[in-house]
């Protein structure tokens, strides 16, 4: 958000993309005490606030780490810990868009969250997306937001 404000702003106002926590400088937070912890969560909250007007109440955890101070501090900040179910690998640059599909034809089941990234990393997410997306809903998956997912936010109208 720091280097992308622009983009983050644009991302904010898609209401099918929310934009959630992962910390300020993505450390092991196992190896943080609480001070640093809620530093790395609040300094993001912070900017994320500055930019969009609006609060994460999703909190993932940098490289899926985490230990029962993390979880403490986190839900005492006010956010939910989620973890991903999928991963498609897309940080691996040689990973090719069709062999992220098919990460996903393997791995994902009702109630997934898909892990990729949308921050330069993923070399190849851009190019997988419409085939993910077209193979998800033709079989039978809706995609919603991680807090529809989790029940924190209600459903479109239109969906089940």
């Amino acid at each position: 958000m720091r280097t992308h404000p622009e983009e983050t702003q644009l991302l904010a106002e898609n209401p099918q993309f929310e934009l959630g926590n992962h910390s300020w400088s993505h450390p092991d937070m196992p190896d943080l005490d609480e001070v640093h912890i809620s530093r790395e969560i609040t300094t993001t909250q912070d900017i994320l606030y500055r930019l969009t007007g609006r609060q994460s109440r999703l909190f993932r955890l940098p490289s899926g780490l985490s230990s029962d101070l993390v979880l403490s501090v986190i839900a005492w900040n006010g956010l939910f810990a989620i973890q991903w179910d999928a991963d498609t690998a897309d940080p691996v640059f040689d990973n090719d868009a069709e062999n992220i599909n098919r990460l996903v034809r393997e791995r994902v089941q009702n109630g997934s969250i898909v892990l990729m990234h949308a921050n330069g990393r993923g070399w190849h997410t851009a190019e997988a997306l419409p085939e993910m997306i077209r193979y998800l809903r033709n079989s039978g998956y809706t995609l919603v937001t991680v807090s529809q997912l989790i029940g924190i936010e209600s459903m479109p109208d239109d969906q089940p």
